[in-house]
């Protein structure tokens, strides 16, 4: 099925090339205690690797706010994240079972990350809030100032017609697809969406029931779709819309406007983000003044000389 989401697991396997995965165990080749799950039940399994139930808990603990939310509420996302860290746990057995977390070259560049990581650490810590913070009052405040924005994401109820033709694909096929496309906007000029839906769309899982999609809410659509359909009336069609997986056709169901929390149901939230802030002010503050007391000075000439003999 196309998919309108932006994924969470993506940002998982992301990590790969990051910082994190210094900070995670490397999993030993074949089966033993560490890759048992710490309870009896086996959620996912990718050869001598599992995950259990304390192992997903894990998982979703260390994710963000948004993406903790979204996983808890949505099983596909949930089952996105366990994929990824199978694959991020299998890559790092294949690691070091090659050797390559031992080779010179890999020794270094993890001292450059680790040094990284630890300027990071340091400076976090130089941002730690009191646990005082915000007061009853602060909350008030940001609520006043922040209600409409705190409204639940605008969700639309989509029907779609999707026609197969992926970015750098068969010229031909592309060329097929947009034949295919034309013939489709001619026809729905009087043809019912959901039966030409059923009929033409090459999305199976949505053709079955008409092109539906059901509710998508604004921020997890692609910026593509969410710009083609947010001016629509209920009942109106635009497309076809070309995104990298192919030309789509959409018709507007329905659409649910956020509603706005009250201050008790945005409390926690708000208390996260005022948190959040306070501490990048703090980790702000700690560097501007460690840059004042430091008193660097660059020497332009030399400078502006050594950068004419740097390898372009």
């Amino acid at each position: 099925m196309p998919n309108f989401h932006h994924p969470i697991a993506g940002r998982m396997l992301g990590a790969l090339a990051a910082v994190s995965v210094l900070l995670s165990p490397v999993l030993p080749t074949s089966a033993s205690a560490a890759d048992t799950p710490s309870t009896g039940d086996v959620i996912a399994q990718a050869g001598a690797i599992t995950l259990g139930g304390a192992d997903v808990r894990a998982l979703v603990a260390d994710l963000s706010s948004s993406d903790r939310a979204a996983v808890t509420s949505n099983l596909d996302a949930l089952e996105q994240v366990v994929h990824a860290d199978l694959v991020r746990r299998a890559v790092l057995a294949d690691i070091k079972a090659s050797g390559f977390d031992h080779q010179p070259d890999t020794l270094l560049q993890l001292d450059r990350m680790r040094d990284e990581a630890l300027v990071r650490l340091w400076v976090a810590s130089k941002g730690v809030v009191p646990a005082s913070y915000p007061s009853a009052a602060d909350i008030e405040a940001a609520y006043a100032a922040n209600r409409q924005a705190l409204a639940a994401p605008t969700q639309y109820r989509l029907g779609q017609i999707f026609i197969s033709a992926p970015d750098g694909g068969d010229p031909a096929k592309l060329a097929a697809a947009l034949r295919k496309a034309s013939d489709i906007a001619d026809k729905l000029a009087t043809a019912d969406f959901s039966q030409l839906a059923a009929q033409q769309s090459e999305d199976p899982a949505s053709a079955s029931r008409g092109g539906d999609l059901g509710y998508l809410p604004e921020d997890r659509m692609l910026p593509t779709i969410l710009a083609a359909v947010r001016d629509l009336q209920p009942g109106q069609v635009v497309g076809p819309i070309k995104t990298q997986q192919g030309l789509h056709f959409l018709k507007l169901l329905d659409k649910k406007t956020g509603a706005i929390p009250t201050l008790a149901e945005a409390h926690d939230r708000l208390v996260t983000l005022l948190r959040s802030r306070r501490a990048a002010q703090l980790e702000r503050t700690y560097l501007s003044d460690y840059n004042a007391k430091l008193g660097v000075t660059v020497n332009q000439i030399a400078l502006a000389r050594l950068q004419a003999s740097l390898p372009r």
